[in-house]
């Protein structure tokens, strides 16, 4: 499939998730684009302060910080715009952002899902809308199912040696780092070497210990890993655990990256189990217990192969 966005514009709001945004960006301006990021909510303090203090206003914050958006694009002509996720998307931006650009295309892509982004009520609004969660594709008409993507260096020769058995690096849930005594058990009992990182926001940190939770910060972090950093631990490990939210069912980038990098992958998502894309051999599913035939399965051979979930290719299927 080809498509041409040679000289097309494209308004591209979404979240600033480690440098996708800026990768996704690339990718359309590799296309012929011009591409105008930005953000799909105020990522200084300011917001912090109201998400966690005065979550009544958040609503009328986010409807002021769409209607500065519109203010500061107005003036330039588009063909597209390009929502990925969207946090509370007011549908008067996008009303008035469809009188100003009649001819335009609007498209999203949820790599949430409704249980956690709330996005349902904005779907006819859209030209086209995409979802890589299996389950709100069926729950709701206009959906079109579209899993996440890779990213070519993925591709990379392995340079580095084994340091470590399983990789756990995940971004804050208390229920992942529940997980977290379970598996420093597991990997002790078996002598099984543990890397285990969990990013958390300073503030998520504070109010954790408001409420009275000293967390570990052993294995805490307070700002994300660079793509460098992630990919040194992923080629170090043997084994990637990846903890998706109860509230999703859709595979994540490292879901992804795991599989298409040929590594083993130990999930908690039993829905990968209906994937075109699951091996047995390469992906154990686990409801967070851990057991010996983790062990068994750690040493079983598997042919690796693609997904066919690349960049490129997730780009020419939303905007094909």
């Amino acid at each position: 499939m080809q498509i041409d966005l040679n000289n097309k514009n494209i308004l591209f709001i979404g979240p600033i998730f480690y440098n996708y945004h800026e990768i996704i960006k690339e990718e359309l301006e590799r296309c012929g684009a011009k591409v105008y990021f930005e953000p799909e909510r105020d990522y200084t303090f300011k917001f912090t302060i109201v998400n966690n203090f005065f979550n009544g206003y958040l609503d009328r914050f986010q409807a002021k910080h769409y209607q500065n958006i519109f203010n500061k694009i107005k003036h330039i002509e588009f063909d597209y715009l390009f929502v990925i996720r969207g946090y509370k998307i007011s549908i008067e931006f996008l009303d008035q952002f469809r009188v100003q650009y009649p001819s335009a295309q609007l498209i999203m892509h949820q790599w949430d899902s409704e249980r956690n982004n709330s996005f349902a009520h904005l779907i006819e609004n859209f030209d086209r809308v995409f979802s890589f969660d299996a389950l709100d594709v069926k729950k709701y008409p206009g959906l079109k199912y579209l899993p996440n993507f890779y990213l070519e260096d993925i591709h990379e020769p392995q340079k580095d040696e084994y340091a470590y058995d399983i990789l756990y690096l995940v971004s804050y849930l208390p229920e992942r780092y529940d997980i977290v005594n379970k598996l420093k058990i597991f990997s002790f009992q078996n002598q099984l070497k543990l890397k285990a990182i969990l990013v958390i926001s300073f503030s998520t940190y504070i109010k954790e210990w408001v409420l009275g939770n000293r967390l570990d910060r052993s294995i805490l972090r307070f700002s994300p890993l660079k793509r460098s950093e992630y990919m040194h631990l992923f080629w170090q490990s043997r084994m990637i655990f990846d903890m998706g939210s109860n509230l999703q069912t859709g595979m994540s980038q490292r879901t992804i990256e795991t599989i298409e990098g040929g590594k083993k992958l130990l999930t908690n998502n039993k829905f990968i189990e209906n994937e075109a894309i699951f091996n047995a051999n390469q992906i154990f599913v686990t409801s967070g217990e851990f057991s010996k035939d983790i062990l068994d399965f750690m040493d079983k051979p598997f042919v690796v192969k693609p997904t066919g979930y690349s960049l490129a290719n997730w780009i020419k299927t939303i905007f094909g």
